[in-house]
């Protein structure tokens, strides 16, 4: 950022200018994510909301809370975390009171690992009942903007299950097996099973269709099935969520966009292998963003 030198520096640039990342969050912030734990530290996000969170626990479900670097802003329902107790070396506040169960998918980027004696403190203190009316006006609405990106967060989701109706629009369009299969150049056995509605065309099969059907590439995605369960569990594993962005980038759509399309695309390619019982989805995923991210 160039500053013009006569204009006096901002609160904002002056305490940037003052932080320094430790060396232990820039190796945690490029390395490969690890499994969900209790006690680390993460930054959450999904489009344009971002925040940082650390786990409280991931029994069934992981439930995290919200971390904030602003000491001014602080109620009855925050835990100040000293700085030898957390990765950053600054002191943090915990928004205890704004608990949030998070999906797997928002896990973007590790930072690391609070202190035990940190940890344990966070996950004994109880959640407080009501929100404190008698702190500032500021601090008020710097929780509510904690809050609303919190139920953001916990709301987002991108495989909403496709409707399943791919075989009545290919039917109803007066399409022939046949068809199916001179369109995407495929073997008869597949086309069937397209056909069927058994399994699932990728979005470049959809943009194929999109003239013949008289419809739009993302309504022909809606109807396909539903992606296997184990394949959803793969993606959604946080070391994923990176490549994910990146292939959201490279073809310009948005993040639930881009993992629908990497799941259908990957179930697509496994389904044209006939007779695979037992389908390793890491190795598909790892092949695929191989190939369209030129990570080889």
């Amino acid at each position: 950022m160039i500053r013009d030198a006569a204009r006096p520096q901002s609160r904002l640039e002056a305490a940037a200018s003052r932080v320094t990342v430790p060396e232990a969050v820039r190796q945690a912030w490029t390395d490969t994510a690890p499994g969900l734990t209790a006690g680390q530290v993460w930054r959450a996000r999904w489009g344009d909301r971002v925040q940082l969170v650390v786990i409280l626990g991931t029994e069934r479900r992981t439930t995290v809370l919200p971390l904030s670097f602003d000491l001014d802003y602080t109620d009855s329902t925050t835990t100040r975390i000293a700085a030898e107790a957390n990765p950053f070396g600054v002191p943090l506040i915990a928004w205890h009171g704004l608990p949030e169960v998070l999906p797997s998918a928002v896990f973007d980027r590790f930072v690391g690992q609070l202190a035990p004696d940190a940890t344990a403190t966070l996950a004994s203190e109880p959640i407080p009942a009501a929100e404190d009316s008698s702190v500032p006006h500021p601090v008020r609405v710097y929780r509510a903007l904690l809050e609303d990106t919190m139920e953001e967060l916990a709301a987002a989701q991108w495989s909403d299950g496709g409707s399943g109706q791919l075989s009545v629009t290919l039917q109803r369009a007066g399409l022939s097996v046949q068809d199916v299969a001179d369109a995407l150049g495929a073997t008869p056995q597949r086309a069937f099973a397209i056909w069927r509605g058994q399994v699932p065309l990728s979005r470049e099969e959809a943009e194929t269709f999109a003239p013949l059907l008289g419809e739009s590439v993302d309504a022909i995605m809606a109807a396909n099935p539903t992606p296997p369960s184990d394949l959803i569990v793969c993606l959604e594993q946080p070391a994923r969520h990176r490549q994910v962005l990146a292939y959201a980038a490279r073809r310009s759509v948005d993040v639930p966009t881009a993992y629908r399309d990497v799941a259908y695309q990957t179930w697509a390619l496994a389904a044209r292998q006939t007779g695979a019982k037992a389908i390793n989805w890491d190795l598909r995923l790892d092949t695929l963003f191989a190939a369209v991210l030129n990570e080889q």
